[in-house]
């Protein structure tokens, strides 16, 4: 180091440990002040204020030092001046390799925002050709085959928003709204929008004890109600759904195909499709990820209880964290 930086540590020093001096001048000064004002118990005083002072040299020379060390390491970090000219050549390569690195991951980050860019564009672009095929069924006569036409293009729909919402999912907290909100409504609302499958497959549904107020997103909520809806009508071919409130927890029972043991642990990874997404080659594998994503994002619990043969029961916990409601 040279004398500038030093000169640069002594001012820094000083500076940053003002308040410290300043306290240790007042408490000498009022010692000082005592010692001659009790003439008595001078020598006493006299013999405090000198181990006092010693002690007081002794941790200022050990902070001191700390301190040095520090900044010498911290300017050595810095400047890391060449010793040789090895030292030299191999610093150059090192400040490239720190150069290209950066470079690299500026690039790489760019055409990760094409590629959101593109497929956000892709996704909305889509849409318009969705709603004139749904126009065109409309107009058809044959009921089974604009039946099932329609069907298939609200699934293409839904599947079209499945990736719109995991791309928002990367600013999830830009366009959060918190509000309270009817549960009812909200279940009502979803199940309203999957009425023609119930009515194909033949399905019961029970809703009861819904009718109490949470604070969440509308929009957020309703995607995890939908997908977990989605999925049980996916696989549930008889019986019913029966969907409910107890407690702090919302309760979406089937009487589906049921989940094997093995894949439970694994529903919520990313692109796991599980036996019976390889079975029906119904599943994308990222339904309920996202769900999950976006129900710890919210502060609700996500999870799953199922039999093999019996069916799944899905149970969000609603318990409220501190929210901020706009």
């Amino acid at each position: 180091m040279d004398m500038r930086n030093n000169v640069f540590f002594i001012r820094y020093y000083l500076y940053s440990r003002r308040y410290f001096f300043l306290q240790y001048l007042i408490f000498f000064g009022i010692l000082v002040f005592f010692n001659f004002l009790f003439e008595d118990s001078r020598v006493i005083l006299q013999y405090v204020l000198m181990v006092l002072l010693f002690l007081s040299c002794l941790i200022l020379w050990m902070d001191v030092w700390v301190s040095f060390k520090n900044f010498r390491s911290q300017c050595l970090y810095e400047e890391s001046r060449a010793q040789s000219a090895i030292e030299a050549l191999l610093l150059e390569k090192v400040q490239r390799l720190e150069v290209k690195e950066q470079e690299k991951t500026a690039l790489e980050r760019e055409r990760y925002n094409d590629l959101m860019d593109y497929y956000t564009l892709w996704a909305h672009q889509i849409k318009t050709p969705i709603a004139a095929s749904s126009l065109l069924v409309q107009d058809l006569e044959e009921q089974d085959t604009k039946k099932q036409l329609g069907q298939e293009l609200f699934k293409i729909e839904s599947y079209v928003n499945l990736v719109l919402q995991y791309l928002r999912l990367e600013s999830f907290h830009d366009d959060l709204v918190l509000n309270k909100e009817n549960l009812e409504d909200l279940v009502k609302e979803v199940v309203k929008k999957y009425a023609i499958f119930f009515i194909q497959k033949g399905l019961t549904l029970n809703l009861h004890d819904l009718n109490r107020t949470i604070v969440t997103d509308k929009k957020w909520f309703m995607i995890i109600l939908e997908q977990v809806l989605s999925n049980s009508l996916k696989y549930t071919q008889t019986g019913g759904i029966e969907i409910y409130c107890q407690g702090d927890t919302l309760y979406l029972k089937d009487t589906g195909l049921g989940i094997k043991d093995s894949d439970i642990l694994r529903v919520f990874e990313r692109g796991f499709s599980g036996y019976n997404g390889r079975l029906t080659h119904q599943s994308s594998g990222l339904g309920l990820y996202l769900s999950k994503k976006i129900a710890n994002q919210l502060g609700n619990s996500l999870a799953l209880e199922s039999q093999v043969g019996e069916g799944t029961t899905v149970k969000i916990g609603l318990a409220e964290k501190r929210l901020v409601i706009e």
